[in-house]
Parts: C-alpha cells; sequence; structure tokens
C-alpha cells in the first residue's frame, strides 16, 4: 500500500499533480461545455471554485435523497433546551441548558418546544439511577414539589427506578434503569401513542389514545428526586438510538452534514499523502514552473494544497453536531486504518498537525472541546456488552489524540478536568442484567454446606465466569492506564510546561472540589465527582504510581512522603486540618523548630526566605528538590499524596458502599433459610405461599449473584486489595517517620491518620471472603502490618500532639475496633513491652477532662470473658427477645455483638501499673466512682420520668432522643461496673491494703454504690422493674441480668475470692453502709419474700451462669445474712445519741473536726467531701486539716 502510494505521489510531479490526486475521482465529471472545471485543468487558482461546486452538488443531492419535511408539526425555536422558566423547584441547569440535577425533592422543567402531530423523539442520558419521570406534557400541567410528570392531566411519564408509567394513575411498565442508560421517548401523534426506549430497546406502547387536538401539543418535560441528574439531546447531537420514521426535535442540518463529509473524503487522501512524505521527506522527485521554495515536494506543498480544504471545513468543525456526527466517525475510520498500517506515524496525529497548522485557534479549541466532550459522553453512554468493545474504540482514540503533543497539552490545561469530567473515561461501566446473564450464567450461591455434584459444577462455572470477568475488565484498565502514562510523562516538554506538573495541578484542582468542604458549601451535587468513578480512578493512579516508582529505581516497598513536605510547602494543602491544628497557628508556635529543620536539609536556604514563608500560607513552594531525579521524585511525592487524599474523600466511601450490598444479599440468604426451615413442617396453602416467596427470594439472589460476581472481579479482586494494602504500608512508613520528630509531627494533615484507619478497616473488613489476607502478595509479612498499625494507634489515641477532636475519636474508635477480634488483638499482644504499656497507661487515665467513654469500653473488651458470667456475645435477655423476632443478632446489635476475646497480656499490664502507680490509680479509681455515680443516677432519673409518664391516665408519648439518652447512660452504667469489677479483681489492694490513704474511702464509696444499684434493681415497686417489663422500643438492652451480674461480680471479686484479711474488711465495709439491704441479695436467686406479679428473678435460670458461680453467690448470700444478723444484734446495744450523729449521712457517729472553723461530721463523709472540694461541707470555709475527736466528746 505504501510503495502504491509512494508511486502515486512521484507521478505527481507538481502542484498540480497533488490537486488532481486529492480532489479528482470522487465527484463529478469535471469540466465541460457546460463550465464544469476540467480535471486537467485544476490548479491552485482555480481549486477553490471547484471545491465551492462540489460542495453545492453534494448538499443538492442530499436534499434530493430526503423528502420529509422535518419542520412539520413542531413549534419552537431552532435551538432546542430547557425552558429555564418552567422550573418549578431546584435545579442545577448546565451552561448548555440540556444537563441537570435536582436540589430539591422533587424538580420539575419543560422544554422551549412543544409537538403537535407527526412523530417525533428526544434521548435522556441518566446520570443516576433514582426516581425519575420522564416523557411529555402539555402547557397546561402546573407542576408542584409534590407532582410531577405524569401526575396531571394532559402528561404523562416513565419511571424506571419504580418500573411505572404515570399518568395521573399508574401501572406497572418498562425495565429497571440504570446509571449510563439511553431513555428514548417516542411520540407518535398520528396515531395518538407514546413509548419509551432503553438503550434502543422498545420496551412497548407506555399510552395509547393520547389526546390529540387543538390547543394540545406537547413539551417534552421531566421530574427529578433530590440528587438525581441526567443530560438532555433533542437532536443537538446526533441521535444515540434514532428510530425509524421519528424526527429529533431540533432541526437536522442536512446541508452542512453533507459538505462536511465531502470535505473529509479529500482530507483523507491527503492524509496519505502527508503521511508517505513525513515518513520520507527527501523523495526524489521535482515540483516545475514553481518558486525555488517548492522546487522539492514535502510538507508545505502539502499544506498549501490542504489550506482551501480547511478553510471550508474549519467553521464546520466548530459545531458539536457535525464534529459527533461526521468528524468522530472519520476519526474511527482512521484508527481502524491505522491498526493495519506500517507507517510509525498514526492518520490521527497527521489530522491534528493539519489542524494546529491551518485552523484558527478558536475555531481549533471549540473542535478539539466538541471531540473530547463526545469521546467522554460515548464512552459514558456506550451499551455495557460483555467484551467493551464501544468502550475500548472510545479509549483507544482519546489516547491517540494524546499522543500529539500540543493537543495533549491543551486538552490537559483546558478541557479534561475543566470542560468534562476525566476520571469518568477511567471507570469500567458496570454490566447490566442481560450482559451479566451472558458472562455469568450460573450462579453459585454459597450458603449451603453440603455440596452435590451440581453444586460444585455451579461452584466452578461461577468462579470461571468471575475470572473471565476479571480479564475482559484488566484489558480496558491496560487501556486507561496508557492514558494516564502520557498525560504523566515527565519528558514531554511543550512551550516551556511539563505535561506532568499541568497534571499535578489539576489533580490538585479536583481534590479540592471533591474534598469535604467543597460537597458541603462550594460545588453542586452534580458537578463532584460520584464515587464509583473516584474509586476508579484510585485504582488506575496507584497503578500509574507503581510503573513511574520501578522506572524512576525507588524501591516500592520503601516509599512514604518525607516529613519535611507536610511544613516545607513543597505540597501545597488548601482547606487541609492538620493533626495539631490550623497550619498557621503552628507556623508561629514552631517557628524555631522549622528553620531548624529546614536549614539542616538544605543549608543554602536563608532565614529570610524561610521567614517569607512561613509568614505567607498562601506563598508559592518553595521546593528543597534538586534537579534530575530530585524533581522527579518530588513530583511522584505529590501524585501519592493526591492518592492518599482520594482515597479518603471518595474511595473508602465507595468501598463501604458496596459492602452494603453484600450485607443485603446476607439477608437474603437468610431469609431464604428461613422459608427452607418452615417448609419442612409447613402444609397445605401455607405451604404453597412459602414456595412462590422461596421463588421470589431465589430469582433475587441470582441476580444479586451476578451482580456480586461483577464486584468480587472488579471492586473487592485481589489486584484492588494490593493496592489498599500497599497504601497502608506507606502510610504507616509515613506516619512512624513523622513521629520521630516530635512536634513537628503536628504538621502532618489529618488525612493521613483518617486514610490510614479506613485502609486498614478495609482490609479487615470488606475484601473477605471475596479476597481473603492470605491472598496478599506479602501475605507473609501481613501480621507484621498489623503489629505496626497496633502499634500506632496505640502510641498515637492518646497522644497529645493530636489536637483535632474528630481525629482523636477516629484514633480510640479504630483501637477500639482493633480489639474486638482474636487476629487484632494478638497483634496488639505482640507489639513491644514499652507500646503495650503506653497503651495500658493511656487507658488507664483518669476520665475527667477528655472523652472516656471509649477508652472504658476498650477496657471492658479486654476483661470480657473474665467477669462473672461475662462470657456471652449478646446478654442472654436480648437474645431471647432477637429470636423470637427471627432477627440475626449481629444485625439486631452490631455494637454489642462481641465474642468474648479476653488479653491476659494487658490485664497483667493493667495490674502491674495500678500497683507500681498509687497516686494515678487513686485518681483514676476517683473518677471511675464519680462518672459510675453519674451515670446511675441519671439513667434512674429518666426511669422516674418513664414512670410518672406511664402513670398519666392521657396517653403520652416519649420523645426517641429520651430512650436513646437513658439506654446510652445504662450502658454507660453497666460498662462503669465491668471496669469496677475488672480493678477489684486485679488489684483488690487500692480497696483493702490500709497502706494506701484512699483505700478506705474508696471501699466506702464502692460500697455506697453497690447498695444503691441493688437496692434500684431489685425493687419490685421500683422504676426499673417496670420500665424492664413494658419491653419499651428502643430500651431493649436494659435488663436485670447484665447489671445484677456486674454487681455481684464486684461482691465476689471482694468477699468470696479475696485473702481472709481483705475479706473482714469488705464485709464490714458492707454491712456498715447504712442502705445495705440483705434481702435485694436475695433477689438474686429468687428467694426474695416480696409478693411477685412476674416470673421471679434468678441466675441459677441462665446457662451463662456457671455451676460454680452459682455456688460462690450462694456462698456470698449465706455469709452475708450471717454476718448481718449479728452485726445488727451488737447494733441494737449501742445507742447514738441525737446529738452526735453526723449531721451529713444521718447514719454514724461523727469521728472527725475540721479546722480552723471546728465543724464536726463521720469521717467517711468529709473524706468524700474533700476528694472533690477543699471548703467546710457547712460554712464553706478552706480547710486546712482534720482531726479526729477526743474519746470523751464521741
Amino acid at each position: 500500500s505504501n510503495d502504491r502510494i509512494r508511486k502515486s505521489f512521484e507521478d505527481a510531479l507538481c502542484l498540480e499533480g497533488l490537486i488532481k490526486q486529492i480532489y479528482g475521482g470522487g465527484g463529478t465529471q469535471p469540466f465541460g461545455e457546460h463550465g464544469h472545471i476540467l480535471l486537467d485543468s485544476l490548479n491552485l487558482d482555480n481549486i477553490d471554485d471547484f471545491i465551492e461546486k462540489e460542495l453545492r452538488k453534494a448538499v443538492q443531492f442530499a436534499e434530493s435523497s430526503s423528502s420529509v419535511n422535518e419542520n412539520r408539526g413542531v413549534i419552537g425555536p431552532d435551538k432546542v433546551i430547557f425552558d429555564v422558566s418552567s422550573n418549578v423547584g431546584s435545579l442545577v441547569i448546565d451552561r448548555d441548558r440540556l444537563g441537570l440535577s435536582s436540589q430539591s425533592n422533587f424538580s420539575s422543567i419543560r422544554a422551549n418546544c412543544c409537538v403537535y402531530k407527526g412523530k417525533w423523539q428526544y434521548e435522556l442520558m441518566l446520570g443516576s439511577k433514582g426516581v425519575m419521570q420522564i416523557g411529555w406534557a402539555t402547557l397546561s400541567c402546573k407542576f408542584s414539589q409534590e407532582k410531577g410528570v405524569g401526575d396531571t392531566p394532559h402528561s404523562y411519564a416513565y419511571d424506571g427506578h419504580r418500573i411505572r408509567k404515570w399518568n395521573v394513575s399508574t401501572y406497572k411498565y418498562g425495565e429497571s434503569w440504570l446509571t449510563g442508560d439511553v431513555i428514548g421517548c417516542a411520540i407518535d401523534l398520528d396515531r395518538g401513542v407514546i413509548g419509551f426506549y432503553r438503550n434502543g430497546n422498545y420496551l412497548g406502547d407506555a399510552f395509547e389514545k393520547v389526546q390529540v387536538g387543538p390547543a394540545l401539543a406537547y413539551f417534552p418535560a421531566v421530574s427529578l428526586a433530590y440528587n438525581e441528574n441526567l443530560v438532555a439531546n433533542f437532536g443537538s447531537t446526533p441521535l444515540r438510538y434514532p428510530i425509524c420514521g421519528y424526527l429529533p426535535l431540533q432541526t437536522y442540518p442536512k446541508k452542512e452534514v453533507a459538505q462536511t463529509n465531502r470535505l473529509l473524503m479529500w482530507l483523507e487522501k491527503l492524509l496519505d499523502i502527508y503521511n508517505s512524505v513525513i515518513q520520507d521527506p527527501n523523495p526524489v522527485f521535482v515540483v516545475r514552473n514553481w518558486p525555488a521554495q517548492f522546487n522539492q515536494g514535502s510538507k508545505s506543498q502539502l499544506l498549501l494544497v490542504a489550506a482551501p480544504l480547511m478553510h471550508r471545513l474549519s467553521p464546520l468543525l466548530a459545531n458539536a453536531f457535525l464534529t459527533e456526527g461526521c468528524l468522530l466517525p472519520f476519526l474511527f475510520d482512521l484508527q481502524v486504518k491505522d491498526q493495519g498500517s506500517m507507517n510509525s506515524k498514526s492518520r490521527i496525529t497527521s489530522v491534528l498537525e493539519i489542524m494546529w497548522a491551518l485552523m484558527e485557534p478558536h475555531e481549533l479549541y471549540q473542535c478539539l472541546e466538541f471531540i473530547v466532550v463526545a469521546l467522554l459522553t460515548g464512552y459514558r453512554f456506550a451499551p455495557a456488552t460483555p467484551e467493551f468493545h464501544e468502550q475500548k474504540k472510545y479509549l483507544a482514540l482519546t489516547l491517540a489524540l494524546l499522543q500529539h503533543t500540543p493537543t495533549k497539552h491543551y486538552l490537559l490545561q483546558n478541557v479534561l478536568f475543566d470542560k468534562i469530567k476525566f476520571p469518568v473515561l477511567l471507570e469500567v461501566k458496570p454490566l447490566d442484567k442481560v450482559g451479566l446473564a451472558e458472562v455469568v450464567p450460573e450462579v453459585w450461591l454459597d450458603f449451603k454446606q453440603d455440596m452435590s455434584d451440581d453444586e460444585l459444577f455451579r461452584k466452578a462455572c461461577y468462579q470461571k465466569s468471575c475470572t473471565h470477568l476479571k480479564l475482559v475488565v484488566k484489558e480496558v484498565e491496560l487501556v486507561q492506564l496508557e492514558i494516564l502514562l502520557e498525560l504523566f510523562d515527565a519528558s514531554n516538554v511543550y512551550q516551556g510546561q511539563c505535561s506532568r506538573c499541568i497534571f499535578l495541578a489539576k489533580l490538585r484542582e479536583f481534590l479540592k472540589e471533591n474534598s469535604g468542604g467543597a460537597r458541603v458549601i462550594m460545588v453542586p451535587v452534580v458537578h463532584l465527582c460520584p464515587l464509583p468513578v473516584a474509586l476508579a480512578f484510585f485504582h488506575r493512579l496507584i497503578s500509574l504510581l507503581r510503573i513511574c516508582v520501578s522506572a524512576s529505581g525507588i524501591d516500592l516497598n520503601g516509599l512514604s512522603v518525607p516529613g519535611s513536605s507536610f511544613y516545607d510547602n513543597s505540597i501545597t494543602y488548601t482547606e487541609v486540618q492538620r493533626i495539631g491544628g490550623l497550619q498557621s497557628h503552628l507556623m508561629r508556635v514552631y517557628q524555631d523548630v522549622v528553620l531548624q529543620e529546614i536549614s539542616k536539609e538544605k543549608a543554602s536556604l536563608d532565614s529570610e526566605s524561610v521567614g517569607r514563608l512561613i509568614k505567607s500560607d498562601k506563598a508559592k513552594a518553595q521546593h528543597l528538590r534538586h534537579a534530575g531525579d530530585k524533581d522527579n521524585f518530588g513530583t511522584l511525592i505529590e501524585l501519592l499524596d493526591g492518592i492518599i487524599r482520594l482515597y479518603h474523600i471518595a474511595a473508602h466511601r465507595q468501598l463501604e458502599k458496596m459492602c452494603a450490598f453484600r450485607d443485603t444479599m446476607h439477608e437474603y440468604r437468610h431469609s431464604l433459610k428461613e422459608i427452607e426451615k418452615r417448609l419442612q413442617v409447613q402444609k397445605g396453602d401455607v405451604e404453597q405461599e412459602l414456595n412462590l416467596a422461596k421463588n421470589v427470594f431465589l430469582e433475587e439472589l441470582v441476580e444479586q449473584g451476578r451482580h456480586q460476581a461483577w464486584i468480587t472481579s472488579v471492586v473487592y479482586s485481589a489486584d484492588r486489595q494490593a493496592d489498599v494494602y500497599w497504601l497502608l504500608q506507606i502510610l504507616l512508613r509515613t506516619l512512624s517517620q513523622a513521629s520521630e520528630t516530635g512536634v513537628l509531627f503536628s504538621f502532618v494533615p489529618d488525612f493521613y491518620v483518617e486514610a490510614c484507619i479506613k485502609c486498614c478497616h478495609a482490609l479487615r473488613n470488606f475484601f473477605p471472603p471475596a479476597a481473603p489476607a492470605d491472598s496478599l502478595p506479602a501475605f507473609a509479612g501481613h501480621h507484621e502490618l498489623l503489629i505496626k498499625y497496633g502499634s500506632f494507634l496505640a502510641h498515637h489515641f492518646a497522644d497529645e500532639r493530636v489536637v483535632n477532636a474528630e481525629l482523636k475519636d477516629s484514633l480510640v474508635q479504630a483501637l477500639a475496633s482493633y480489639v474486638c477480634y482474636p487476629a487484632t488483638l494478638q497483634a496488639l499482644e505482640s507489639m513491644d513491652s514499652e507500646s503495650r504499656l503506653i497503651m495500658t497507661k493511656a487507658l488507664l487515665q483518669p476520665y475527667e477532662n477528655r472523652a472516656w467513654a471509649q477508652s472504658n469500653w476498650i477496657l471492658i473488651r479486654l476483661w470480657k470473658g473474665c467477669g462473672f458470667a461475662f462470657r456471652y456475645s449478646v446478654s442472654p435477655h436480648l437474645a431471647k427477645k432477637m429470636s423470637c423476632k427471627s432477627i440475626p443478632l449481629p444485625e439486631a446489635f452490631p455494637t454489642i455483638s462481641q465474642t468474648p476475646c479476653p488479653s491476659p497480656v494487658f490485664l497483667e499490664h493493667a495490674s502491674q501499673w495500678l500497683l507500681e502507680n498509687p497516686e494515678s490509680a487513686a485518681s483514676f479509681m476517683s473518677s471511675v466512682l464519680n462518672q459510675l455515680n453519674w451515670a446511675f443516677s441519671e439513667f434512674i432519673g429518666m426511669l422516674q420520668e418513664i414512670q410518672n409518664a406511664s402513670n398519666r391516665p392521657e396517653r403520652v408519648f416519649i420523645d426517641s432522643r429520651q430512650l436513646k439518652i437513658c439506654a446510652t447512660c445504662f450502658d454507660l452504667a453497666l460498662g462503669l461496673l465491668r471496669v469496677l469489677e475488672m480493678t477489684v479483681h486485679l488489684v483488690p489492694q487500692l480497696f483493702t491494703d490500709p497502706s494506701r490513704p484512699s483505700s478506705e474511702i474508696f471501699l466506702t464509696r464502692l460500697c455506697q454504690l453497690v447498695c444503691q444499684v441493688l437496692n434500684r434493681v431489685t425493687s419490685k415497686s421500683g422504676c426499673f422493674c417496670l420500665v424492664a417489663s413494658m419491653e419499651i422500643p428502643g430500651l431493649e438492652t436494659i435488663d436485670h441480668f447484665p447489671i445484677l451480674t456486674a454487681v455481684t461480680g464486684i461482691l465476689i471479686s471482694l468477699i468470696i475470692d479475696g485473702v481472709p484479711k481483705s475479706q473482714k474488711k469488705a464485709i464490714n465495709a458492707l454491712l456498715q453502709e447504712p442502705s445495705f439491704q440483705p434481702s435485694s441479695l436475695d433477689f438474686l436467686l429468687g428467694m426474695s419474700q416480696e409478693p411477685l406479679n412476674f416470673k421471679p428473678f434468678s441466675l441459677r435460670d441462665y446457662k451463662e451462669v456457671s455451676k460454680e458461680e452459682t455456688e460462690k453467690v450462694e456462698n456470698l448470700i449465706q455469709l452475708l445474712h450471717s454476718k448481718y444478723d449479728i452485726a445488727q444484734q451488737n447494733r441494737g446495744l449501742e445507742e447514738i445519741d441525737d446529738d452526735l450523729v453526723c449531721t451529713i449521712c444521718y447514719a454514724s457517729p461523727k469521728t472527725t473536726s475540721f479546722h480552723p472553723c471546728e465543724h464536726q461530721s463521720c469521717r467517711s463523709c468529709i473524706s468524700l467531701h474533700l476528694l472533690s472540694h477543699k471548703e467546710c461541707f457547712f460554712c464553706k470555709t478552706v480547710i486546712d486539716c482534720i482531726k479526729p475527736l477526743q474519746p470523751e466528746k464521741k
């Protein structure tokens, strides 16, 4: 083919020969007696006349071949768009008045033209898949935020989300639509029929006998629910699925299409010759009779010949319809020809060179913008076939365009991120129901334990289909990666700008627009990047970074972000919080430290420039990188930083969203199992109904199974898991290195820590079982990574350098989640002893001036499995309630459905630390007792309000928020009791060792609280028993068992399990407590003498209470009864003078005087008072000291 072209070109020994070869042989017979230009006389002087004549003939031929009057039956302007004045609700409307996004509950709008006879169609390209009613409406239809298209007479709509059609009444119609679908709306006013198409497939006649006649003209109209969005095409660009016999609402430009196609035909001939010249710029021929500069056949001569053609083509290509309808198919044809060509230069590149050489800048830029918009639209709304042929075609042409340097730089600078959403090109559109059924014909539902041969066959087919899906999608992703590599080419410099630097700048702007602040304030939802697109963008950028890092000779397993990047402005951050607060504040506080560190890294950076850098947050980045590889490394670090931020703001949310689908599928499986169980015992009509329900669930599960195959292959594949795993390694390495810099750790952006937590959460909870941990490429080091992550949490969840409140909460919640599971708890126990002690010390800090609930919960988790009857996953009363409702316990109470996995290692550390630090232990125990007193008092107060409300004659509704607070206070009190049980068991010396100055008061306070809880909970006429028996929704966790077992555990640890000396002291303290009632202990085993209206509570009735524990309770009750009886006899012999009774508690004699005021009370009361106050209880005089009363004054 090249030889033939070369021979033809060599035969054309002059410019006339070039002209004849390009423009001849494709049109009419040139020049004759009627004034036509003869082929032999065709030259530069008459080429313009020849082109004009040929274009007129092309137009005449196009008009003669079409007999349809396109304007018949339509009223409105030539350019059809949405009529802004008809808007009802709140809509974000694109500049071209074709794209819509709803920002209110239900927004409606119609177009600016209507039809009254004939056959017409328009298309809607769906950007979301929610509730939308689309169709036709007359001018008389009045819409509101409750009523939209189809809800009024003379309006007709289809809603693919609910699969319904609407015309005042609603009926089932059509198919479920998906994001990326193209919905065709057709109206035949000659027959009075309205129908709809989904991706070119007719859904059937939706409405018949549509009224026509005077004053009845139908407008295209749509109604959208909140956050739904779409783009309409009334004919401004070629329809994707034109319907035979139907016309678009906007006039089809026949004349311009005919002219453009004829000009492109000549351009294609020019390209064959142009490529031959480029490939061999020194052909062996000359052109005679022309000036010296054209004495040799050259590129310049070809451009001269092409100039008349491009002069006429350029204005046409500045039209969106002609660009998409004519130029784009032309480029696709060239691309196909390039695939079989031996030329090193593609025809696409040649076309772009000619365009850049001969088109006016404004026309060129408009044309390039239209091309890219058409490519993006085509890619996004192309039908997703099993092999993704259409998607590959659009991506390949995009790549070919970007391989032309000037085009790439212009598009990157002005179009890809500014005029279109470039990341959309990096998503692979999921297959619809039909496509998935073709790719995954057999579905395996993995809920049967015993698999037959048929099930094994299904499983093998299903796994094979998943593998095939993965390979096909991988082919698309490789083209996407090539596009990114082209954009990120550091060696590609044009007009002094590097494409890599432009890409990074645009990436920063993209991340800024899609960050949390922008989502709330600045950018409408329609302009934000969809979460599936963001996830795809994240994975492609990870692949790009891996390739570039490897090519740079950097160790992939040693990559991290240098700590200096966070304070030397080598990376520009906007609207980003730091771990230690605002950057401006940190710069002021740590200016000297920053100066010192920067001077170490680059001695040539003078202090004056650093000072300017510190004073101005908006100053230009003063890079501390050197030339060559150092600059290359800096750009890779900037890309890595962008990837981390992208994962934080969007990618993780999409992973979480996909995990919710898996949970939904699990619910369907559970329901199907329940039906199969009932089928084993039910007969007759019930059996028939159950079989119908079973078929419905099976059908839905099959569809979900196919969708799960897509998720397993594309979202949760091993490759995707490896991306997140690698990012987690980088984040841990970065944070660990930054933490070693001391106060400069405060400069780390908060999203680094958040992203680290999210990565670990995703690896543990989202990817398995589709991609288990052992599928990781570095699984051998997986446990080591878990240890490093655990060590990071242990060191920083209470780090004083972390001042961001939300970040502190995230860290402690991450640690709380980490202690819940055996594998991660083992990783924490595998840390070095220093890290374990740091974590233990932080957990045992006083519960004051800090958020203590999560720390308390962590201690509970470390203790759960060791306490009295504390070996259950869910409290037995909850298990009973939920089993009656057939609700799986983890789904009903996910926060408390945790299997016990105590940690002897950390319990030993806690015991050791409390013993070795008496002052800190006293502060911790005092704060626990204070918080318990508060939580239980608040809880009882709320129960009394509920009791009072229930006694009223009228019906009373209790606020759900109040119920939630009540349940929370109960959970807090219960948790604090369990921590008290743990402390009493591990370190009883805190309460019984007389050498500790605070032991006596702690023991007294403990006995007071235990008695208070027992008296309130065991009283048959009290509010606790009443509310617990009412089974109020929201208060399901409130029951006798969990709180009484916690209190019982405290008493057994103090009295039964204690040594004789401490046992005696504990018994005496309990018996001396005025509120102690032995009958409250009888309640534990159902031995209460009070009359009961319900079944008595007894720990013997619970299998969670072991036989040994029951015996201990019996011994406890028997021992305390005997000691109480003896104490009562002795107390009866003693009488206290009223004047000598403590006037604070009125239960004990006065034994202590305060100085200097000399007021008196019992020692317990004043000791308790002095824990929180230094003034006298009575007169508020500051107390200097307390002294025991003289014996004679007692």
